[in-house]
């Protein structure tokens, strides 16, 4: 077994017609691997992903904190030192 496989599962993916020499043409330019490129572009995607989760989360509790009193006065100990 190689290095290679023993870092990486393989798996098979149907693609649409065209996507393939896309891959290709992409990757060569960018001088990369087939896979090295899918992998920075489903990473991409997974922080865009997880970025637009915690944008949600945050405008969810905008409300909360306007309206929860308690919630605001706790803002006024941020960066102080305590001793």
């Amino acid at each position: 077994m190689t290095t290679a496989s023993r870092q990486h599962d393989r798996i098979t993916i149907s693609l649409p017609r065209g996507y393939s020499g896309e891959i290709k043409k992409l990757a060569a330019d960018l001088d990369l691997s087939q896979s090295d490129l899918i992998v920075k572009a489903f990473d991409a995607y997974r922080e865009s992903q997880q970025k637009k989760k915690v944008a949600e989360i945050a405008r969810s509790m905008v409300d909360e904190y306007r309206q929860n009193t308690d919630l605001v006065a706790l803002i006024s100990l941020d960066g102080e030192d305590f001793k």
